[in-house]
């Protein structure tokens, strides 16, 4: 019985910076997993492995958070090219925002990017035209309606977190079943009444992930610019034991 890792990336960008994959790094990750052989899982394929309905072989889910633009212009290429599969967790009040206009794409560091949602979101966060198109290859979930921000002058309940972002993505089109939370922060009662809205719940935590139907604490590993590294990580985690361990260690 092997886990599934799962990673995570947020921007794809030229530079490498804070939470910033640099582009060609990328394409050598994702090269890396084409050449070892991993198999990348759909939403649905995670699930089914969950249930102990689907047996797989190495195994690997990678997610992007957020829902920022270049994921369009520099990841989403990568990923079509080599014929790889993700999910996409996005904040559906900013691509709410962010497809109101049309301008074109800025490719700025995270903080950068930060600051001009407020102002220009369409300039850094995906719109509703692009992440169409990106559904092809992306299974598109949610990362809350606000990210728990409030740059648009709204604060939300949890409650309206939750309900929005779901009601918004179906009404897109979308299949909404999966909640990340926002900085990796929730609790168990969170986590209830996440229950009433989304199926399952994805993490900040590294570890393992079994088919044990337990859906509500899927952990993640948290992407460094290094292709050795993402290699040697990945047969970590594909090993319960081992993963289990290096997990538990690494939270000393």
């Amino acid at each position: 019985m092997e886990s599934v890792p799962v990673l995570m990336y947020h921007h794809v960008l030229p530079e490498g910076g804070f939470i910033t994959t640099p582009v060609e790094i990328f394409r050598k990750q994702m090269e890396m997993l084409v050449e070892e052989g991993y198999r990348t899982l759909s939403l649905e394929e995670f699930y089914r492995f969950k249930k102990g309905e689907l047996s797989v072989k190495k195994g690997v889910v990678i997610t992007f958070d957020d829902g920022w633009r270049d994921n369009y212009y520099y990841a989403y290429p990568i990923l079509k090219e080599l014929n790889l599969r993700a999910i996409i967790f996005v904040v559906t009040e900013w691509v709410e925002k962010a497809s109101q206009t049309y301008l074109p794409f800025r490719p700025l560091s995270h903080n950068l990017a930060k600051e001009r949602i407020k102002e220009k979101p369409a300039e850094v966060v995906l719109n509703w035209k692009e992440l169409e198109q990106m559904g092809d290859l992306m299974d598109i979930q949610s990362h809350t309606h606000s990210h728990r921000d409030f740059y648009f002058g709204k604060k939300y309940s949890w409650e309206e977190e939750f309900a929005l972002s779901r009601q918004i993505l179906k009404k897109r089109g979308f299949n909404p079943s999966a909640l990340c939370w926002p900085r990796g922060n929730y609790s168990p009662e969170l986590v209830e009444m996440g229950k009433n809205y989304f199926n399952s719940f994805w993490t900040t935590r590294r570890g393992i992930n079994l088919p044990n139907s337990n859906l509500t604490e899927i952990r993640r590993i948290g992407i460094k610019n290094r292709v050795k590294w993402l290699s040697k990580r990945l047969k970590i985690y594909r090993h319960p034991l081992l993963g289990g361990f290096y997990s538990f260690i690494k939270r000393k």
